[in-house]
């Protein structure tokens, strides 16, 4: 590999292997959070924690949209020709919430069936790394949710991150127990 190689792949398994995870389970627990019936459900069902992950990866995926694509030959969409080598932005948040495709797209259902989202791609373009995030994931939330005791938001929208790709919060604040 030469030197820009090696950079370049550097650079990519440190914001896909890191920061689409760190934005995964910030994303994760802030959705618990904000639906509290599903955070002591998970407490209770440690394997409700598969079908949630999968559930996260639709409803607040850490990409958002993929915007160095090209077409590779013209292409018809909605009678419109979009010209071979056009640059394309993916909108994959969007795609998982299409209503054509998902029954009520904007609420959060783990227990949602068929959910074949686009949280980390799909097909040639599937996140190569997808089977690991997942793993790490699960293994986060489970974690916080039997560790932190009665979980609550004490600022309610936390800061998110200015990167139109990755979606996430900057931090949580986060108070315990009492009230």
């Amino acid at each position: 590999m030469t030197d820009a190689d090696i950079v370049a792949t550097a650079k990519l398994l440190l914001v896909a292997g890191n920061e689409t995870v760190v934005n995964l389970v910030a994303n994760g627990m802030l959705t618990l959070l904000r639906h509290p019936p599903v955070l002591r459900r998970l407490r209770d069902e440690p394997g409700l924690v598969v079908p949630l992950v999968e559930e996260l990866l639709r409803y607040e995926p850490p990409v958002q949209i993929i915007p160095w694509r090209a077409a590779n030959g013209d292409i018809a969409v909605a009678g419109t020709v979009i010209p071979r080598g056009s640059r394309i932005m993916l909108m994959l948040a969007s795609g998982s919430r299409d209503p054509r495709r998902f029954t009520d797209p904007d609420r959060f259902d783990p227990d949602r069936r068929d959910n074949q989202h686009l949280g980390f791609g799909g097909g040639s373009h599937l996140c190569f790394g997808a089977a690991l995030a997942r793993r790490e994931t699960q293994i986060a939330l489970t974690e916080l949710v039997r560790r932190l005791d009665r979980p609550r938001l004490a600022a309610d929208p936390p800061p998110y991150r200015r990167s139109p790709v990755l979606r996430g919060p900057v931090h949580l604040v986060v108070e315990q127990g009492g009230g």
